[in-house]
């Protein structure tokens, strides 16, 4: 058993099991005969995400370090179902997130000992990046993230613990990288601003939509209580609004760019306090919707992203149109482009290369499917999903070691380790290098091979949020809660 919180077992979140030296041991034995299918993917699905967030902004040390108030942490643990007071995990804690870095650790790793799972600091980007800040955020604000796997008192502080990260991250959005024309940008090292991107602006807007609507949502759970009570929504509305500004500023272009400004602009329109700006918002949303569905898109993530745009489309819209749209564009465009041979739909002409980026586009894509689909494009997503996760995301190498070892105990007693990280990924304390993902492979020749190792955060917390699960009652992060499209005045 894992041990973390000075001399004390630590539970799921960010330990688990380290009887793991002999289960990765004989999971590599099992590396080339073990396949996901829609029975078992799930767990999978959702350490791979986790893995990287915990790693990102619990773990690597990769940004400003995060002073935690001890009435914070009293409430956490109260909030959580302790009854005495244990001690904190030693841990690289950070808010600020930067850019990137070499995700190989600075001595040797022993992941009973969350210190040193620290990273080289001499290859951190120290660039404020707002898309880091932002799917960050995003997913630490997601709600259906932290209530599964979370049944136990240190799942649950682990999710509580990150309140006060996600709170710094907006502050470092609204105070640091918000430039004089109203838009946010990356802040270099030496102080200087970087170039706008249309996606960094929806990224900050449907991040400052997920914190708000976690604080003011009626749900009653550990998570939402926390959020209802520990934090102030109202001081995020001021973010929300600069957001929303800055994506009518520097509005999205591109197909892709326009599928996830539809996503955003809905967040927002659950999340804003006036019926003027939602009627903005909706109007903004049928005008990069409309555009969806006359382009022709051809690029892979262009061609994804249409697909997740139109369907959320549908859904918030109340336009059934829309989703047909995206039906149609799922069958005439997306499935044509899948490889047999490789698993995964073609990105162009070998060498192939995948992204987390574009592994992410295609993710949502068939999530949009197989979960507000119907007929047979839900049974072709449904099957083809599993595939295209373990060899887009597992066995081109994009993930680079095994998340096992932040699989606690429990859960390992009812379900297969292999359910939870595949067979074929490599050991972190063996190898040197962090479960997270690089930042490009390639497919040749029947092959796949690292591109560039490197760990971009904006890119890898983008996949990182769409590697979404499903919880029982059908709530996922990355779609519009049902129950908000239902009380939406449009």
């Amino acid at each position: 058993m894992v041990v973390g919180f000075a001399g004390r077992a630590v539970a799921p979140a960010f330990a688990g099991v380290v009887a793991a030296a002999g289960l990765l041991a004989a999971q590599a034995r099992a590396g080339e005969t073990f396949h996901y299918d829609e029975t078992n993917v799930r767990p999978a699905v959702y350490f791979a995400a986790l893995s990287n967030l915990a790693n990102a902004v619990m773990f690597s040390g990769l940004g400003e370090a995060l002073i935690i108030s001890p009435y914070e942490r009293d409430e956490w643990l109260r909030r959580a179902g302790y009854v005495t007071r244990p001690a904190m995990p030693d841990m690289a804690a950070v808010g600020p997130l930067y850019a990137g870095a070499e995700p190989r650790f600075a001595g040797s790793p022993d992941i009973a000992v969350p210190r040193t799972l620290v990273w080289k600091q001499s290859s951190f980007d120290r660039t404020l990046d707002p898309g880091a800040q932002a799917w960050a955020m995003a997913k630490i604000a997601s709600p259906e993230f932290h209530l599964q796997y979370h049944d136990l008192p240190d799942n649950k502080l682990a999710g509580l613990m990150m309140i006060p990260q996600a709170r710094a991250q907006a502050q470092t959005l609204e105070r640091r990288l918000l430039s004089p024309a109203g838009l946010f940008v990356p802040l270099h090292a030496d102080g200087a601003f970087g170039e706008p991107s249309p996606r960094d602006q929806i990224a900050v807007l449907w991040a400052a939509s997920n914190i708000i609507l976690a604080g003011t949502s009626g749900r009653d759970d550990y998570w939402h209580a926390a959020y209802r009570d520990l934090t102030d929504a109202d001081s995020y509305r001021g973010l929300l609004r600069n957001a929303f500004a800055a994506v009518r500023k520097l509005p999205p272009q591109t197909p892709a760019d326009r599928g996830l400004a539809v996503e955003a602009l809905g967040r927002f329109a659950f999340a804003i306090d006036d019926d003027e700006g939602r009627a903005d918002a909706l109007t903004l949303a049928r005008e990069h919707v409309e555009a969806l569905k006359q382009g022709e898109a051809t690029e892979i993530e262009d061609i994804a992203f249409a697909i997740y745009g139109l369907t959320e489309a549908g859904r918030l819209l109340a336009e059934p149109g829309y989703g047909e749209a995206a039906a149609r564009i799922f069958r005439s465009r997306l499935l044509p482009l899948w490889d047999d041979a490789a698993s995964v739909f073609r990105s162009g002409e070998e060498p192939m290369i995948y992204t987390p980026r574009l592994a992410g586009a295609v993710t949502a894509a068939l999530d949009a499917m197989r979960w507000h689909g119907k007929g047979e494009e839900v049974a072709s997503a449904a099957t083809l999903f599993p595939r295209f996760f373990e060899n887009a995301v597992i066995r081109s190498g994009l993930m680079q070691a095994s998340p096992l070892p932040l699989v606690a105990k429990p859960y390992l007693e009812n379900e297969l380790p292999e359910h939870f990280a595949h067979p074929a990924l490599s050991e972190a304390e063996r190898t040197g290098t962090a479960p997270v993902f690089a930042s490009k492979v390639i497919y040749e020749d029947g092959r796949w091979r690292v591109g560039d190792p490197a760990f971009r955060t904006s890119d890898a917390l983008f996949l990182a949020n769409m590697l979404a699960i499903r919880s029982d009652d059908d709530r996922t992060d990355i779609f519009l809660p049902d129950e908000l499209i239902g009380k939406l005045s449009r």
